[in-house]
C-alpha cells in the first residue's frame, strides 16, 4: 500500500555525550588551579561544602584526583580533552507529514530516506522491486491518492513539532526494543536549527497483510509492529476509493484448511460493510446483528456444517431487521395518542382493511399477507409500550408511524422496494418454521432472506 506524505529535511545540533558533568568539570578545574580545600571549593562554586566533598569523592573514585585533592595525570589529560571537545554535531534527518491532514507523524528519520526501486506496470502504477538484479521480487501496490474531494495539506512543522516527533519516536523505540541498533537509533534532539521551506512529496510503502484472526492489518513502516492508526486511516477510505476494498478482499476471510470462529467473524464484518458501506457503523446494534447473521451464513456454507445451521441464519436475519425497526421507532416513542389505538381490539377485518389501506397509501404492494395484517393489537401495544415485539408487530408499528409522519423511512423504502413488507413477512414465516417445525431449511432459500435483511436495514437506516 502506498500512502502520500511530505518529507521535511531537518538539521538539528545533537549534543555530544559529556564525559564529566558540570560540577565535576568545575571541581577538577579548581583542583588544577590549586584550590583543593573543600570549604574553599564550595565558596568558589556557590554550593554547599557537603556537595563539593561528594563531587571530589566521585573524582577520586574515577582516578581523576589523588588522595589530597590534586589532579592525577589522568585527570589533567581529561581536562585537556574536554577543552578540545568539538561543538555539537549537526544531525540531518527528516520528519514526515500526512498529505491528507498535515499532521506530523511521530517519527524522526536520520540520514537519507530509503527510496525503493520501482518500475511502472502497464496501467501506470508503481511496482516495488527487491532481491537481486537477475532475480528481482516484484510487489504490486495500491496507491491511496487524493481525490477531487480531498484537500492536500502541506504545513511546515515548527521546531517544537520536530522535537516532539523525535521524542515520541525515541520513546517508542526504547519501549519496543530492549537493544537499540545505533544505526537506527533516534538522536536526543534539544533544538532545531533548520527546517526546509518546501518538502519533498513521497509515497510511503507500508505492508498490508492478513492477521491470524482472519482480519487484515497494517505493519508499521518503521518496524514497530502493528500500525493501528494507519489501519483506521485506510478504513476511512474503503468507501471513497474505488478498488481499495476489492484489493484488500483476498486478505480477509477464513482459512479453508482450518477456519475458526474469529476468522468467520472478521470475514462477516468485512462483507457487511462491503454491502452497506462504513455508514452502517453509525448504528452499532444493527451492524452487530447483521455481522452475526453473516457469520452464521459463512458457518452454514462450510463444507462440514450440519443442515440446522441454516435455521440459525434465519433467526439472526430476523433479529437484525427487528433491531433496525427498534432504532427507527425510537424517535416516535412518545407519540400521543399511542399508535396502537388506531387498531381495533378484536375486529380483525377492520384492522386488515386499515393496514392494507396504509400500505397502499405508502405505495407498498397491497393487500398485505394475512399473517401480517392480522397481527393482534395487544402485540403491537407491547412493542410500542415495552420495547419488545417480534418482526410482524414491529412492521405494523412501523406502518402506523409512517401513516402519521411523511418523513418516515418506510415511505422512502416503498419507492425502491414496494414488495419489502411481503418479503419481511416471508422472512418471519421462514423463521417460525425453522424454529418450530424441526425440519432443515432449504439452503437455496436462505440467501433470499439474507438479502431481505440487508435491504430492510439499508432502507430503514441508511437511505437518504
Amino acid at each position: 500500500m502506498l500512502w502520500p506524505l511530505f518529507a521535511w529535511r531537518v538539521v538539528a545540533p545533537v549534543p555530544k555525550e559529556r564525559k564529566l558533568n558540570l560540577f565535576q568539570r568545575a571541581v577538577l578545574g579548581l583542583a588544577r588551579a590549586g584550590v583543593v580545600r573543600i570549604n574553599e571549593v564550595g565558596e568558589r562554586l556557590l554550593i554547599a561544602p557537603d556537595l563539593a566533598g561528594l563531587v571530589a569523592l566521585e573524582l577520586q573514585q574515577m582516578d581523576l584526583l589523588d588522595h589530597v585533592g590534586k589532579p592525577t595525570k589522568r585527570g589533567l589529560t581529561m581536562l585537556e580533552d574536554i577543552e578540545e571537545e568539538p561543538a555539537d554535531e549537526a544531525q540531518v534527518g527528516h520528519v514526515l507529514s500526512d498529505a491528507f491532514t498535515g499532521k506530523l507523524w511521530p517519527r524522526f528519520l536520520t540520514g537519507d530516506l530509503p527510496v525503493a526501486d520501482v518500475q511502472v506496470n502497464d496501467d501506470g502504477w508503481p511496482v516495488l522491486l527487491s532481491g537481486s538484479a537477475g532475480d528481482p521480487w516484484k510487489d504490486r501496490t495500491f496507491s491511496i491518492l487524493p481525490t477531487a474531494r480531498d484537500g492536500v495539506v502541506m504545513v511546515r512543522p515548527s521546531a517544537r513539532d520536530v522535537l516532539r516527533a523525535a521524542r515520541l519516536h525515541r520513546r517508542q523505540r526504547q519501549r519496543d526494543f530492549e537493544e537499540i541498533d545505533d544505526d537506527r537509533d533516534v538522536p536526543r534532539l534539544q533544538r532545531v536549527s533548520f527546517v526546509d521551506d518546501r518538502p519533498q512529496p513521497y509515497l510511503l510503502a507500508m505492508r498490508v497483510c492478513r492477521h491470524d484472526s482472519g482480519d487484515w492489518m497494517v505493519d508499521d513502516p518503521f518496524g514497530h509492529g502493528e500500525a493501528v492508526e494507519l489501519r483506521a486511516r485506510l478504513e476511512e477510505r474503503l468507501d471513497s476509493h474505488k478498488g481499495l476494498r476489492p484489493w484488500l478482499a483476498p486478505l480477509v476471510g477464513s482459512d479453508p484448511s482450518a477456519p475458526t470462529l474469529g476468522q468467520f467473524q472478521a470475514e462477516a464484518a468485512w462483507r457487511v460493510e462491503e454491502r452497506l458501506t462504513l455508514a452502517i457503523r453509525q448504528h452499532e446494534a444493527a451492524r452487530d446483528r447483521l455481522v452475526a447473521m453473516q457469520r452464521a451464513l459463512l458457518e452454514a456454507q462450510s463444507y462440514d456444517a450440519p443442515l440446522d445451521k441454516w435455521d440459525d441464519v434465519l433467526v439472526k436475519a430476523q433479529r437484525a431487521v427487528e433491531r433496525a425497526l427498534h432504532i427507527v421507532y425510537e424517535r416516535y416513542r412518545n407519540a400521543r395518542p399511542p399508535l396502537f389505538m388506531k387498531l381495533a381490539q378484536s375486529d380483525w377485518e377492520f384492522n386488515r382493511r386499515l393496514l392494507d389501506a396504509m400500505a397502499a397509501d405508502l405505495n407498498f404492494q397491497s393487500p398485505l399477507p394475512k399473517t401480517l395484517s392480522s397481527v393482534r393489537r395487544g402485540k403491537v401495544q407491547s412493542a410500542e409500550q415495552y420495547g419488545g415485539g417480534t418482526l410482524r408487530p414491529l412492521v405494523v408499528l412501523g406502518l402506523l408511524c409512517a401513516d402519521r409522519d411523511d418523513a418516515h423511512p418506510l415511505r422512502r423504502a416503498a419507492r425502491t422496494s414496494p414488495d419489502l413488507l411481503h418479503r419481511l413477512d416471508d422472512l418471519a414465516t421462514a423463521r417460525d418454521r425453522a424454529a418450530h417445525d424441526g425440519t432443515a431449511t432449504w439452503p437455496q432459500k436462505v440467501q433470499r432472506h439474507v438479502d431481505t435483511a440487508y435491504a430492510a436495514v439499508e432502507a430503514l437506516l441508511l437511505a437518504r
